[in-house]
């Protein structure tokens, strides 16, 4: 395969295809020359940041923003894709928790999968829960994309990227 840098710095294949960040591990020269990974088995090796993520997600059960504003820094951000803005601070991080609690019966945060490169984890999830005014629950697949402080305490961004149309979001009140 025929793998070259353009003027921007994106890599293509034969034929134009960009091949996105797998070129950028290939910038070296061809995919071959690229360090060999460390063997785990076949399993991600978790890092540092990935045990506040597990905890996090795992306090979503109490239902109590307090609680889980207590994993933010001061001045974090906290942004659901696709729903407009970022909410700045944890006290505005706060609020927002508690207004979804506020409309939910119950739920739990499932990390199917989690990796992590120097203060950021990346976690996909199944998000499962029930709104109040609801007779069943509603499994939302989710990729979370946490920035940690430098000591993995805090978290400074939050980011998750989900369906709204499978979210059933508008249906709760």
């Amino acid at each position: 395969m025929d793998i070259r840098s353009t003027r921007r710095g994106l890599f293509r294949a034969a034929g134009g295809a960009s091949l996105g960040a797998i070129g950028l591990v290939t910038a070296g020269g061809p995919a071959s020359a690229a360090p060999p990974l460390p063997e785990t088995g076949g399993a991600l090796e978790p890092g540092p940041g990935t045990a506040l993520v597990q905890r996090f997600c795992a306090a979503w059960s109490n239902l109590d923003a307090a609680e889980l504003a207590a994993f933010f820094a001061e001045d974090a951000t906290y942004q659901n894709v696709p729903l407009p803005g970022v909410i700045a601070g944890r006290d505005a991080i706060q609020q927002a928790l508690a207004e979804q609690i506020r409309i939910l019966q119950y739920t739990t945060l499932n990390i199917q999968k989690a990796v992590s490169w120097r203060n950021t984890v990346i976690a996909t999830r199944v998000d499962s829960y029930r709104y109040t005014n609801a007779d069943h629950d509603v499994d939302l697949p989710i990729v979370g994309v946490f920035e940690l402080t430098p000591d993995f305490r805090q978290f400074t961004s939050w980011v998750d990227y989900f369906d709204l149309g499978q979210s059933e979001f508008g249906t709760a009140t």
